[in-house]
């Protein structure tokens, strides 16, 4: 079968469907594709604590959590005075600032990120830890409205390094990782730990504010998602953070201690810099043949997609046969969103309920949260148009590309029966060039496996219009 047929099937297992695994023969190019990042209380949070990075506890006083530091007693204290309802639990990550590096669309980057700490060995990432995205982003720390949380960051680079929780704002300022304004940078082989109440519900991030400028394009950086008691009720829960990279950086060492007089070799985030990015990432991850940022929807479902722009161009996401319903805005609900999307057409009120639209315009920092109903059949690209962002240098398609799939699973057969998808006609592949057929691949060669060109005008109507 072609190559589409791996993605589905991949989707499927990972969605707890079962299918005999005969029934599916793995084509080429694909090797894996990239799921977003589940980042649901039963998924994210879940399937932190399950690798043993993350931990949540229940505190004896409900008001009260038990926490470790002074800015933890006062963050308690503040959501007391705000009138704020707290869990009792205290929901609790450890990660480590490390040195790596990241392929991102064959090209080997060196990176600055934070990983779980239990998969760091010394001052390495442990070669055992396999992790599809790669080391960027880091981990999400994903909480409730209400629980304490807590963070403990061990420095095992070769840079001092700060976390600045960017957006939760029930935290004391020596928690807020500012260097030198807020607290001393952490140094090699130290730790800190930061405590702050999760508020307010909704999509927030964490990263370096040391040299925030090159610290954060090296890739420290990761999000913060809290979800609230109010939150309306989807069936899936997806991060998407955009970022992007200068291929420059995989041409030097990378990793080497810098300061005032010593910048990074090839001086990363310096503004002259800004104009040089030439590759783009979803969850680190730049869509190739081979490795496909995939959406698996089921029909008549709730997506809720939560956008994080970490780099510094604005690019704007635009999805393809859905409307996007906007609820949240750096953490914060959106005006016209009542707590449950309006239908795409209900009449005379069409323009009066909920913002909707098909395209995520996000500028760097911005967080902006989406739902969209899955009430189409197929596949259909979401991508950036700022079309060159949706490109592996310059060569399209790459980039900022993601793919919503549809599945159709039936009691007793493989999930590509019923899905009225021709898929040995459509499927995903290389760009066809201009005179050959449409969607032939090419060979090794440089040829194509059926190199007559498609005549459609014979394919015309009574009044001459061409029928497709």
């Amino acid at each position: 079968m072609r190559k589409a047929v791996l993605i589905l099937m991949a989707v499927a297992f990972s969605l707890g469907m079962t299918a005999k695994s005969e029934a599916f023969k793995p084509g080429l190019p694909i090797k894996e594709p990239r799921f977003l990042l589940d980042v649901s209380t039963a998924g994210g949070e879940a399937a932190a604590i399950k690798a043993g990075y993350a931990t949540r506890t229940k505190g004896g006083d409900k008001n009260n959590p038990a926490h470790m530091t002074k800015g933890g007693d006062w963050a308690i204290a503040q959501a007391k005075r705000l009138g704020l309802k707290m869990t009792g639990e205290t929901i609790e990550y450890q990660v480590t600032a490390v040195e790596a590096t990241q392929e991102i669309a064959g090209v080997e980057f060196p990176v600055w990120t934070f990983v779980p700490s239990n998969m760091v060995k010394g001052d390495k990432v442990d070669e055992n830890w396999k992790n599809p995205h790669g080391p960027h982003p880091g981990p999400t720390v994903i909480a409730n409205e209400g629980d304490l949380v807590r963070i403990w960051m061990k420095n095992r680079s070769k840079n001092n390094h700060t976390i600045h929780i960017h957006g939760p704002t029930v935290i004391k300022y020596d928690h807020d990782g500012t260097m030198n304004v807020a607290q001393v940078a952490t140094k090699i082989d130290q730790q800190m730990i930061y405590e702050f109440v999760a508020f307010p519900p909704g999509t927030h991030i964490y990263h370096c504010h040391v040299n925030a400028n090159e610290h954060m394009q090296m890739g420290l950086d990761g999000a913060i998602v809290i979800h609230g008691r109010k939150d309306e009720k989807t069936d899936q829960d997806l991060l998407v953070i955009l970022m992007e990279w200068d291929s420059k950086f995989s041409k030097e060492e990378g990793f080497s201690p810098t300061g005032a007089d010593s910048k990074q070799s090839v001086e990363v985030g310096h503004p002259r810099g800004l104009a040089h990015y030439n590759f783009f990432t979803l969850n680190g991850n730049a869509w190739t043949d081979e490795y496909p940022n995939v959406i698996a929807a089921m029909q008549n479902t709730k997506i809720r997609t939560r956008f994080v722009n970490f780099g510094s161009w604005p690019h704007n996401i635009h999805l393809h046969g859905h409307t996007l319903h906007w609820i949240s805005w750096d953490g914060r609900a959106v005006g016209n969103y009542t707590g449950t999307i309006s239908k795409d057409y209900d009449g005379e009120d069409y323009a009066k309920k909920d913002f909707r639209s098909d395209s995520v315009s996000i500028i760097p920092g911005e967080r902006k949260d989406y739902i969209f109903e899955a009430n189409q059949d197929g596949r259909w690209v979401w991508h950036c148009h700022i079309v060159a962002h949706a490109t592996n240098d310059g060569v399209y398609h790459g980039g900022l590309l993601q793919a919503v799939v549809y599945l159709h699973p039936q009691p007793g057969k493989n999930v590509l029966e019923g899905s009225g998808i021709d898929l040995d006609a459509y499927p995903f592949g290389r760009p066809t060039p201009i005179g050959q057929k449409a969607f032939d691949q090419l060979s090794d060669n440089g040829t194509t496996s059926n190199e007559k060109v498609v005549d459609n005008s014979s394919n015309t109507n009574s009044n001459g219009s061409a029928e497709y």
